[in-house]
C-alpha cells in the first residue's frame, strides 16, 4: 500500500460551526497531516515500538495518521471539526483515536451521520427476513470525526488515529 502525502492531505475536511465573528476577523484552521508505520527496535534485550515516517505500507503495518492544526485567523474557532476517513485497504484500531479537549465520534456509513462507538448503529436484515439492529464494530467504522469546542487565534494542536493495513 503507497501511503502519498499529497493525497492523503485531500482526505481531510474542516468545517467550523457557530463562528460569530465580524467580516475582517475570522478563524483559519490549517491541517497538516502526517503518517508513520510502527517498527520495532530491540536493545539490550528489551523490544521497543516507535513510529517513523514513511511512504508505503504492506498487510499487517499499523499506521498512525496524525492531523496537525493551527489557527492561523485572528478570530476563535468555534466548534472546529476535522473529518478523516479510514483509507481503504486498513481497518481502524478500536481505542486509537486520540484528541486532548476534542469530542471523538465515529462513521459506519461513509461519513453521512457519526455518533459515540456505543451508539453507531446499523440494521440489516437476516435470512429470517427480519430486520436487526447492531451496533458497528471498529473494522466497520469509515471516518473518524474530532469536534473541537474552541481553538484560539495561534493555537495549536494534534489528533490521531491508527490503522491496520489490510
Amino acid at each position: 500500500m503507497t501511503l502519498h502525502r499529497e493525497i492523503a492531505a485531500a482526505r481531510v475536511l474542516i468545517a467550523l460551526l457557530a463562528v460569530a465573528a465580524p467580516a475582517w476577523a475570522k478563524p483559519r484552521v490549517e491541517i497538516a497531516i502526517s503518517q508513520a508505520k510502527e517498527v520495532f527496535e530491540s536493545k539490550a534485550g528489551v523490544r521497543t515500538a516507535k513510529f517513523v515516517e514513511v511512504q508505503s505500507a504492506t498487510p499487517g503495518d499499523v499506521v498512525q495518521y496524525t492531523l496537525a492544526y493551527t489557527n492561523k485567523g485572528d478570530e476563535e474557532a468555534t466548534n472546529a471539526v476535522i473529518d478523516d476517513p479510514i483509507p481503504k485497504g486498513t481497518v481502524f484500531l478500536s481505542g486509537s483515536a486520540t484528541g486532548e479537549g476534542a469530542e471523538i465520534t465515529f462513521s459506519s456509513d461513509g461519513g453521512k451521520t457519526f455518533a459515540q462507538p456505543v451508539k453507531l448503529t446499523y440494521q440489516i436484515r437476516t435470512a429470517s427476513g427480519e430486520v436487526e439492529k447492531r451496533t458497528a464494530t471498529p473494522n466497520e467504522y469509515t471516518h473518524v470525526r474530532w469536534t473541537i469546542k474552541k481553538v484560539p487565534p495561534g493555537a495549536s494542536g494534534k489528533v490521531s488515529f491508527r490503522v491496520r493495513v489490510s
